[in-house]
């Protein structure tokens, strides 16, 4: 069985510059400013803590700007001032939409069927089923991609049995796809969060910014250090103020247990434009625990920039606990 770990890179670096691109989290501002230059009236909290973090207007990237918002939310007890915003939680699910969402996925779809680019070939010769794609990007370009080559794809939800039939997607980190409906978690509805498809397939089809507005958000997690949605403890407290289950918490772990089945199991690892970024501990806290379940070493294939090959490969043996028999190069990511 083999696990593809998919990031940015991959989503970006398979269309060509030419045109408004897919950013990495750190060209987020640049892209929306592209997209919608008038951004700063449409989301105003955001710009007021693109501000308040003296970043540039029209070049800023979206972990310091959403872990601000997070810690301001989390530590504002410890803060002698309230913050200069509000509302910034469905601006910035608003503005992950205007960036990922059907642009994105308007663009997976033109994407020629050939192997001529990277993540073609990839798809078409490579992927098989019982193979795991595990993708950390909010977009749904690598699922609608796999689709349109033929596959059947689907959610974590699946039977263990039913798995070989297709390849299961993983997403760790939550998808444009996927609706959180803020009225029915009040209501404690169990359909509040809609991750899967009928018969445990994949969503592929993302929510509109104008869901936003009738508080129906896409559950994505937070490019910031402490996810909430991993912490048991934390979703508890909100099910206690909510009167409501924990559908968040059981989304989400369902997504990183399968992440860590998915390393203790795996043949062979390919890594395209996924940094294994330091700062995302508990992810590479899951991923040493996967190593240390299986009875061998691992072999990991993987996409870089030539010019961060050295850097990635540090940064693949640490996230692997440095247990890889064989890491091997692949090249950059090739657009079509």
């Amino acid at each position: 069985m083999k696990v593809f770990f998919t990031g940015a890179g991959a989503s970006k670096g398979t269309f060509h510059s030419t045109g408004t691109p897919v950013p990495v989290a750190a060209e987020f501002g640049k892209v929306l400013q592209d997209i919608d230059p008038q951004w700063p009236f449409h989301y105003p909290a955001l710009f007021k803590i693109v501000e308040h973090l003296d970043l540039p207007l029209a070049n800023w990237g979206l972990e310091p700007v959403w872990t601000c918002m997070d810690y301001y939310a989390k530590l504002q007890e410890a803060i002698p001032q309230s913050s200069a915003w509000s509302d910034e939680s469905p601006q910035m699910k608003k503005a992950l939409l205007e960036v990922y969402g059907k642009r994105c996925d308007d663009a997976a779809d033109q994407l020629p069927l050939t192997d001529g680019y990277t993540l073609g070939g990839l798809v078409k010769n490579e992927m098989n089923p019982g193979d795991i794609i595990i993708s950390f990007n909010y977009d749904t370009i690598v699922e609608r991609l796999a689709c349109r080559f033929g596959h059947t794809l689907l959610s974590v939800n699946a039977q263990e049995q039913n798995r070989k039939k297709g390849i299961t997607l993983a997403k760790p980190h939550g998808s444009t796809s996927w609706t959180l409906d803020l009225d029915k978690i009040i209501r404690g509805s169990p359909q509040c969060v809609i991750a899967a498809g009928e018969n445990d397939g994949v969503l592929l089809n993302s929510l509109k910014p104008t869901d936003v507005d009738n508080r129906r958000e896409p559950l994505v997690l937070g490019a910031v250090p402490i996810k909430s949605e991993l912490i048991r403890e934390v979703q508890v407290q909100l099910q206690v103020q909510l009167r409501r289950s924990r559908p968040v918490f059981d989304t989400i772990v369902r997504q990183w247990r399968t992440v860590v089945e998915a390393i203790r199991d795996a043949d062979s690892v390919v890594v395209v434009g996924y940094s294994f970024p330091q700062e995302d501990e508990y992810g590479r806290f899951l991923l040493q625990e996967g190593m240390r379940l299986r009875n061998s070493r691992l072999s990991v294939e993987f996409f870089e920039l030539q010019n961060k090959k050295c850097e990635r490969e540090k940064a693949i043996q640490s996230a692997f606990d440095s247990r890889i028999e064989n890491l091997f190069y692949r090249g950059k990511v090739e657009a079509y």
